[in-house]
């Protein structure tokens, strides 16, 4: 994200990297001080997870999802105390994609507002 940041974008986003609060700790220490995080988690029904996990270009097979729904569902994310970031959820079950983003940008106005443009004095 540095790397980013230094070539001028303002904002990063990332993903599918945190397991859970302990592992944004350790993530927060590489960040700045006074960096803005804001934590979206794509929530959704098992039944329509299942049928996206079939229907995407990359293929699981039904024992990788087997072991991957043995994972429990961690909320240590949206349940800290202590939380230096906004934690969004967003409920994608009777969403398609674009209108997940636009959910997403609604949450976060701040940083998806165009730059207000200069007027020329009159």
């Amino acid at each position: 994200m540095t790397n980013f940041w230094a070539a001028g974008y303002v904002n990063v986003l990332t993903g599918s990297f945190l397991r859970d609060h302990d592992d944004y700790r350790a993530f927060r220490q590489l960040l700045p001080p006074q960096t803005a995080v804001f934590l979206v988690e794509l929530l959704v029904d098992r039944a329509v997870r299942d049928q996206r996990r079939l229907t995407r270009a990359k293929r699981t097979t039904q024992r990788w999802r087997d072991r991957v729904d043995l994972i429990p569902e961690d909320r240590t994310m949206r349940e800290a105390l202590d939380a230096d970031y906004r934690y969004i959820g967003i409920d994608t079950t009777a969403l398609d994609v674009a209108e997940s983003v636009q959910r997403i940008m609604d949450e976060i106005p701040e940083i998806y507002v165009p730059p207000m443009r200069c007027q020329p004095a009159q």
